[in-house]
């Protein structure tokens, strides 16, 4: 298909600067907010004891898992690109507050839920208004490189900021880290906003339900669970058996981002179903090859090209899944609760995943969270197949 023929990618002439624009505001805006992985170091020379930093890292849980539930309601009363905003400037607040509260457990406290309340608002608004650019064309692959955005700052952001903390100090590294987020926030004024639905009564997130949620929502909490013991237990789990930290997370990290480049482009048209049935099949067998792998880094390495290859399809697809047939002025309430569920997932299930680990080692936990990944990957290809039929 010649480049005259060839459907476009956005609804419009203006609307392909509004995405690139908006896209690199929420690179900017989580670079920014990626430097919180620096706060357990921070909090600790700031007094706080192990105990203490816990408490303070899981706190944003709440509010996070809160506001991705409730985001619709503020995308339907103050519009999608509104809320945006609102999530940006609550993380920006949030994080730069940590200048003046990070020694005060009651003020650090206070920090991390109102960054947690601009997280939880953040994702939903961000992938509404990014799909609400685009047609249908190419809609998987550049709302995939759209998403990407999030995650390429916490491969970013972590090593700038401790580098900017070795060298001059808590100060200056939170003071810094600031400054690309106002600059993101800015960037998403002068953009336009996607046209509000009318108001139809009740609560948006309750109109928004379909039955239809039900399979993607429990895949997405799936892929949440498995990605929430990565960044809570993956590290203490190689580490213990003394295994390069980037054996798992560069390889992984590298994979998504070349599949969600390189890749999505090319399965537009397969079954959303299967799509996601692989990725969670793939990441279940990383998560194998990673809990056999002894003190072997290289087949560790191979579990991470495999996690990340399996972790690359699974959010975006499904964020394409629960808006298919959704007008564009109606999709923060899909969003609303896709991101919940992921969310949920990351931040819910840590905890009954340190009952596994406690109780019969991490090898042991990675291979159950493989299994219940299986089982959904199998049950959204009988899904699929059935659907043929």
């Amino acid at each position: 298909m010649t480049s005259e023929t060839r459907p476009a990618d956005y609804i419009d002439g203006v609307a392909r600067k509004e995405f690139i624009r908006v896209g690199l505001g929420v690179f900017l805006v989580s670079f920014m907010n990626a430097h919180a992985t620096l706060f357990s170091i921070v909090f600790a020379r700031n007094g706080h004891d192990l105990h203490t930093i816990g408490v303070l890292l899981s706190a944003a849980a709440i509010p996070i898992i809160f506001f991705a539930l409730i985001s619709s309601e503020f995308s339907a009363r103050i519009g999608v690109l509104a809320t945006l905003r609102l999530a940006m400037l609550l993380t920006i607040i949030g994080f730069a507050s940590f200048y003046f509260t990070r020694a005060s457990f009651g003020g650090a406290l206070a920090s991390r839920v109102v960054q947690g309340a601009g997280q939880g608002l953040f994702l939903s608004a961000a992938i509404t208004y990014g799909q609400s650019r685009l047609t249908p064309a190419r809609l998987l692959f550049l709302l995939g490189v759209f998403s990407a955005m999030m995650p390429l700052s916490q491969a970013l952001g972590p090593p700038v900021g401790e580098w900017t903390l070795a060298r001059f100090g808590e100060n200056a590294m939170i003071a810094i880290a600031v400054l690309p987020g106002i600059a993101g926030l800015a960037l998403t004024f002068g953009v336009r906003p996607i046209p509000s639905p009318p108001r139809t009564g009740g609560l948006d997130l309750v109109a928004s339900w379909r039955s239809e949620l039900v399979l993607p929502l429990i895949s997405v909490a799936t892929a949440g669970a498995l990605f929430g013991f990565a960044v809570a237990y993956l590290a203490p789990a190689l580490e213990a058996r003394h295994i390069p930290l980037a054996a798992f997370f560069t390889a992984s990290t590298l994979t998504m981002f070349a599949t969600r480049f390189l890749g999505l482009r090319r399965v537009e048209a397969v079954d959303r179903r299967l799509l996601v049935a692989s990725g969670l099949a793939l990441e279940a067998i990383g998560y194998v090859c990673v809990s056999a792998a002894g003190s072997r880094a290289w087949v560790v390495a191979i579990g991470g090209v495999l996690f990340g290859f399996g972790h690359s399809m699974i959010y975006p697809v499904l964020a394409v899944w629960v808006t298919d047939g959704v007008d564009a002025a109606r999709r923060a309430g899909p969003q609303a609760w896709l991101n919940a569920f992921f969310n949920l997932g990351i931040y819910a299930t840590p905890l009954p995943e340190t009952w596994l680990v406690a109780a019969y080692g991490y090898e042991a936990t990675m291979v159950a969270l493989s299994g219940l990944a299986a089982l959904v990957a199998i049950w959204l290809a009988a899904r699929a197949a059935l659907s043929r039929r």
